[in-house]
């Protein structure tokens, strides 16, 4: 069976050039047979009453008048000559689809090893991602991106390998490290391939039921380094609801999962405001939206909650305002002690507006949510994100959804590839 699907392959892949070809073959058959109307007419009138007569002879001269609908033939010169022309292009009806076939049966058969190739490189390029252990933590977690030098000299894969295992599948995407850094601080361009969780995928991403009351969304994991790597681990660790946005679902028209401007523009954005309506819903929700701040201010942590006055209908997208104080002052207090990190509330960054996630499910209505920024140079580079992401668990488990206790998982120690 394998071999008839090559061959298969290869009839679909030449279909455009057999068409061409068959295209002109038939012209040049039209021209040839009006020619030799012209040259015979007069010497055989009865033979070659009309056009069709002499079309009729030059196609049934092509499969060998097995009919015998045409058995007549050319006797002036030049109606010979023009059938001499139409035996040469009797064999070019055969021969240049069967040369396209066979060139695209060849192709076929380097494509299909090809892709056997790019099945190991890409198993090969999964085991670039074995879980280590975190210094801080003692837990075990998938590297936040490698580099393809890496790769090449522990896998032994060439760089046109890497790329093509890359773009092959959507389980690995290739991102720029120099992004998480400050121009000021004139960053050095850095290939680094980053991979995605396996479970929950979705049209947009992944979606992570975990039956909690917090869900932790990652709107842009697809554009911004290493921050898939943090927000997983946070939900992780706190047992929450995960959604993050992994891949577009048009490359040429990228679409924003956090400043949404056309609800309904893709089935992707239809599914992912569905599953974040679904495990948002409910004045005892907590949905926090995790993206990276721009790494020029010194506080690390930014909390965004406050709504634009000019839409009038709330002031903020948090229902649970106390409950949101005290999380924040905990929060906080627990990052500077531990971390020297510091934190701000609704200083660095505008007020939400109804273009926003956080708005548009409703937040400060139905729900509780906002916006946590996280210095994307922390995230992308500091050896402590994994401790930092683990506290942040804590502290949004005890205060968020404290009726379940939080206790370290041995899975979280486990050793293996990817997440």
């Amino acid at each position: 069976m394998k071999s008839f699907r090559l061959f298969w392959n290869a009839v679909k892949s030449t279909r455009h050039e057999m068409w061409v070809s068959l295209q002109v073959l038939a012209a040049t058959t039209l021209v040839l047979s009006l020619l030799l109307y012209l040259v015979e007419h007069a010497v055989q009138p009865d033979v070659f009453r009309n056009y069709w007569d002499s079309l009729l002879w030059s196609f049934m001269g092509y499969i060998g008048d097995p009919g015998e609908f045409a058995p007549y033939t050319p006797i002036t010169f030049w109606g010979r000559m023009l059938k001499v022309c139409c035996a040469l292009v009797n064999i070019a009806i055969f021969a240049v689809p069967a040369g396209l076939v066979a060139s695209g049966f060849s192709d076929a058969i380097a494509e299909d090893k090809r892709e056997k190739e790019i099945a190991d490189y890409r198993a090969r390029l999964g085991k670039a991602f074995r879980r280590k252990q975190d210094k801080l933590t003692k837990f075990r977690v998938v590297p936040r991106y490698v580099s393809p030098v890496d790769v090449q000299s522990m896998q032994e894969i060439d760089m046109k390998d890497i790329v093509d295992a890359v773009r092959s599948g959507n389980d690995f995407r290739m991102r720029n490290l120099a992004s998480a850094i400050p121009q000021s601080d004139n960053p050095v361009d850095r290939l680094v391939i980053e991979t995605i969780p396996l479970q929950g995928r979705t049209s947009y991403g992944c979606c992570i039921n975990r039956g909690s009351r917090v869900t932790i969304v990652a709107p842009t994991a697809v554009n911004e380094v290493a921050v898939e790597n943090f927000a997983y681990y946070l939900a992780l660790f706190g047992e929450f609801n995960y959604i993050s946005k992994e891949y577009e679902a048009d490359a040429d028209n990228p679409e924003s999962f956090y400043l949404i401007s056309d609800q309904e523009s893709s089935q992707a954005m239809k599914d992912y405001l569905a599953d974040l309506r679904s495990l948002s819903s409910g004045v005892d929700r907590w949905t926090i939206f995790l993206i990276a701040a721009d790494s020029v201010n010194p506080e690390y942590l930014h909390f965004v909650t406050a709504v634009q006055q000019k839409l009038g209908d709330r002031q903020s997208t948090v229902i649970d305002r106390e409950l949101f104080a005290q999380l924040y002052e905990s929060t906080s207090r627990k990052m500077a002690d531990n971390f020297d990190i510091s934190a701000e509330l609704d200083m660095r960054y505008l007020p939400v507006g109804k273009k926003n996630v956080s708005y548009l499910i409703d937040g400060g209505k139905i729900c509780n949510a906002f916006t946590l920024r996280v210095d994307w140079k922390f995230i992308a580079l500091d050896s402590r994100s994994i401790a930092v992401s683990y506290t942040l668990a804590v502290e949004l488990s005890q205060i968020l959804a404290p009726e379940k206790a939080l206790t370290d998982s041995a899975e979280w120690k486990k050793p293996g590839n990817g997440y």
